[in-house]
């Protein structure tokens, strides 16, 4: 064997490895500045207001306007217990949310359509792992798979399951800019001191004592101190989690 000419394909090869994974690196890196911007891309007077309040945006911006069905109506189906928890014996271990693959194997079985759920990790709690049902790619956001666990293992959980979801009729619009909703936010609805650390789009109407629920494409602002924010990302009207909390007759 010609050691001399087979040290050079293999350094050959290992050039061209680290080329295409430098390319693969970059095509990456371009998507996410190109999918997000930060708050001095935000209006002169927007970050004025935010000087003055102490306003601060620790979240990147997303600039994706996608076309999103104008409006989403579903039911759900009603829980064999109370306040829909259930029990789980045996209890497997938390470290399975972390691998999509591994959830599914462990309680693909026991949760229903689990796979159509997916982790929402700023909207989780201590305590509590919190999924959303998916749709189209975008999360439900009234629509969860909640986990309990405790002493590193999963030992329940409560699920929207729905019954149906209908969007047939609906037509599709393109949502608002977040930028849009976030100046809009500043402007007249954060209090001073108020810290955003995740700004998502999905699907969120108010619930309503009511068999057939709604939901609009949607911008929500989660803050630092757990309190929520909703952006209605076609007219622009926004709902706090209390609103909606009190149109169900329920807290949070």
């Amino acid at each position: 064997m010609d050691w001399g000419r087979a040290k050079s394909v293999l350094i050959l090869a290992f050039l061209l490895l680290n080329l295409v994974l430098g390319y693969q690196l970059w095509l990456e890196w371009r998507e996410r500045i190109d999918s997000t911007v930060d708050w001095t891309s935000l209006p002169a007077e927007t970050q004025q207001t935010m000087n003055q309040k102490g306003i601060r945006v620790d979240a990147e911006i997303p600039t994706e306007t996608p076309e999103m069905l104008e409006q989403l109506s579903y039911s759900l189906k009603e829980n064999a217990s109370g306040d829909g928890s259930i029990a789980l014996d045996p209890q497997p271990n938390t470290r399975v949310v972390y691998s999509e693959e591994e959830l599914e194997a462990a309680l693909g079985t026991t949760i229903p359509e689990l796979g159509l759920y997916q982790f929402d990790y700023p909207g989780s709690r201590d305590g509590v792992y919190v999924f959303n049902r998916m749709f189209d790619g975008w999360p439900i956001f009234d629509i969860k798979l909640e986990l309990a666990y405790s002493d590193q293992k999963i030992t329940g959980y409560r699920q929207d399951a729905v019954a149906s979801l209908s969007p047939e009729d609906s037509k599709r619009q393109k949502a608002l800019p977040a930028t849009m909703a976030l100046v809009k936010l500043i402007a007249s609805y954060l209090p001073a001191g108020a810290t955003i650390h995740e700004i998502q789009l999905g699907y969120h109407g108010q619930i309503f004592d009511s068999e057939i629920q709604l939901a609009v494409p949607t911008w929500r602002f989660l803050l630092d101190d757990g309190e929520t924010y909703y952006v209605n990302a076609i007219s622009g009207e926004v709902v706090t989690d209390k609103e909606k909390a009190g149109s169900a007759g329920l807290t949070e």
